[in-house]
């Protein structure tokens, strides 16, 4: 048996799911300390059509109602519910309980682009071809990630520069995340798209968000804190046990 975890870790599911689907997932970490398996509503149908913003403030107020002693928790986000963990982190940490790890599993942290999904309403959508239009009609990823100004951009790089590590486990073959670099927090360059109608992936370091430090990512890449882990799984199979017994002793690293 594996010591007991430092910190109590609160673990999110995405979206079309609910905290049930995570059972086996919550109860295989319960190994390296206490885990809290978050519902947000009601949780499937909530997860798909209530708002990003709504959900986190949700999730924000599950959390400070949870009886947790230590000073700080971990957080485990998949798919979607990275995103609500990362904005949790931004938006509430510093006067609820600071993180000290952020974990997010196959999530599309600079935005998601397919063509053939165009019907969803996602908030985290971002055409590369029409970027203008996602800075223009953005209410939740363009602040997260600070794309553009706005009074809460100094807090929410703050936060997140704060805490003790933040992991991003990402697939070469997710089958649901495009493009996959969204996971490990790259994206499509968007000169590229618009000067020459090409999508090719800019890597982080070369990327404005790293360059300019927008939020706090090259602050903990420079202190060793950034930590980006491929485990090649289908993006469904991350939270069954053919998959996470693969990483789930790697998470143990940071809880």
């Amino acid at each position: 048996m594996a010591a007991a975890a430092a910190y109590d870790t609160v673990l999110i599911h995405g979206i079309a799911s609910s905290k049930n689907e995570l059972a086996s997932f919550a109860d295989n970490l319960s190994q390296y300390g206490t885990i809290h398996n978050m519902e947000i509503g009601n949780g499937f149908m909530d997860s798909i059509f209530m708002n990003m913003n709504r959900q986190c403030e949700l999730l924000a107020t599950n959390i400070d109602s949870l009886d947790i002693p230590d000073a700080k928790i971990n957080l485990i986000g998949i798919s979607q519910g990275g995103l609500l963990a990362r904005c949790y982190t931004e938006q509430y940490s510093h006067r609820a309980k600071p993180v000290h790890s952020l974990i997010t599993i196959a999530t599309p942290h600079m935005g998601f682009y397919d063509p053939s999904y165009s019907i969803l309403k996602l908030e985290y959508w971002k055409n590369p071809y029409m970027y203008n239009d996602y800075i223009a009609d953005n209410d939740f990823l363009v602040y997260m990630n600070n794309d553009k100004d706005h009074e809460m951009a100094a807090l929410y790089k703050r936060n997140l520069a704060a805490v003790d590590n933040f992991v991003m486990i990402w697939s070469a073959i997710d089958n649901v995340i495009m493009p996959r670099a969204s996971s490990r927090f790259e994206y499509y360059d968007i000169l590229s798209a618009k000067r020459d109608d090409e999508l090719v992936i800019d890597p982080l370091t070369e990327s404005d968000i790293f360059l300019n430090d927008s939020i706090g990512l090259r602050q903990l890449y420079d202190t060793d804190r950034l930590h980006r882990i491929q485990v090649d799984c289908e993006h469904t199979k991350f939270k069954q046990p053919e998959c996470y017994s693969g990483y789930i002793d790697s998470l143990s690293n940071y809880l």
